[in-house]
């Protein structure tokens, strides 16, 4: 399958690359970051989302957005998934922006997708329909594990209103409103515990509606996001792998040049590509296509990062297992990944009731 990646596609990857190599040695990244328990790098945001103006790729022109769609987002969280940046890019540029761009008014979009463009606002999202109860005029519940929650200025949340779901953001500021940090595997990332209590409907904002088909679409047409940077983040993992087994020398000679080790190693690599392929069809897809594609990204590419990463530590011997080695942090992205949204059987579920839906 051949991808239509333009001149325009070929640039973004290299600036991105380049600001974040500047910032993040080969995965290393600052140590003050990786272990601050923030998992949160302010700088690197406001070089990335308004110096560079990374932060609204795929939103639509009208809203100062670069209008590259799906594909230019992939090429920037390859990048990201790459150098394990510690930047809110994938709650606030993709899934919170396609949900504004979805169902959210008029004048969310006007508001809002600017503002996240040019990285002027951080947006998360959580499915807080479940979790959210409404009565006397106040919202009231406990959301777990929201991406980038701590740091957002708005978390997004849909909340059940009889047969639909309204979008409502919750601003930092409210009253009852609170985000803890919770430590995780993973210290390249913050999730938080979003909590309201008693948070008053009049300081809620009120950004659109839709039907639960639309949000749940909504959200696993992001998934190609994260699929696009498991793909990195394996990719970088094989990259480590080679550049060390052609240096290491057993026996009296690389040890590269053995078959069993070849064979691992080419192992790792069909699995990158095939990941790559899939996210890069879920990209490119249409209608309900899309859906089906990016859940196939998204399971099928979680898993190869989680195993090249394995892989990768297992090929590195003992120095794969050392703290101060900046692989072991691949792996726990790669073993994070696997749990948002939901693990990877979770995935080949959902494709098994589309695909049995269609059949019946």
């Amino acid at each position: 399958m051949s991808f239509p990646f333009s001149d325009d596609h070929d640039m973004i990857r290299e600036a991105v690359r380049g600001v974040l190599q500047d910032a993040y040695d080969g995965g290393k990244g600052p140590e003050h970051i990786y272990n601050s328990g923030t998992g949160y790098d302010a700088a690197l945001w406001t070089s990335f989302a308004q110096e560079l103006g990374m932060a609204g790729i795929a939103i639509d022109e009208a809203y100062g957005g670069a209008a590259l769609g799906d594909l230019g987002r992939v090429v920037v969280m390859e990048e990201l998934g790459a150098s394990l940046a510690s930047i809110p890019f994938s709650p606030s540029g993709t899934i919170a922006a396609d949900m504004i761009a979805g169902v959210g008014s008029d004048e969310a979009k006007e508001e809002w997708l600017p503002k996240i463009a040019a990285g002027e606002a951080i947006l998360a999202y959580t499915d807080g329909h479940d979790a959210l109860t409404v009565e006397g005029g106040k919202i009231s519940g406990r959301v777990n594990m929201v991406l980038y929650g701590a740091q957002a200025d708005v978390v997004l949340m849909s909340l059940r209103d009889g047969d639909t779901f309204k979008l409502i953001g919750i601003p930092k500021e409210v009253e009852g409103y609170s985000a803890e940090t919770i430590e995780t595997m993973d210290p390249t990332r913050s999730f938080s515990n979003v909590i309201l209590q008693d948070v008053a409907m009049t300081d809620v904002l009120h950004l659109g509606a839709g039907t639960p088909e639309q949000f749940d679409a909504i959200v696993k047409t992001s998934f190609i996001g994260l699929a696009a940077e498991c793909v990195g983040g394996a990719q970088k993992a094989l990259d480590m792998t080679l550049e060390y087994l052609g240096q290491r020398v057993q026996f009296g000679r690389p040890i590269a040049s053995f078959q069993a080790i070849k064979h691992r190693a080419a192992d790792m690599y069909i699995a990158i590509e095939a990941a790559r392929n899939a996210v890069y069809a879920a990209a490119m897809a249409e209608g309900d296509d899309k859906i089906e594609a990016a859940i196939i990204a998204k399971a099928y590419a979680s898993d190869a990062f989680f195993e090249v990463a394995g892989h990768a530590i297992q090929l590195h011997g003992g120095i794969g297992f050392t703290w101060e080695y900046p692989l072991h942090y691949f792996f726990k992205r790669a073993r994070a990944n696997r749990a948002v949204f939901g693990q990877s059987a979770r995935e080949y579920e959902r494709l098994a009731t589309i695909l049995l839906g269609e059949a019946a």
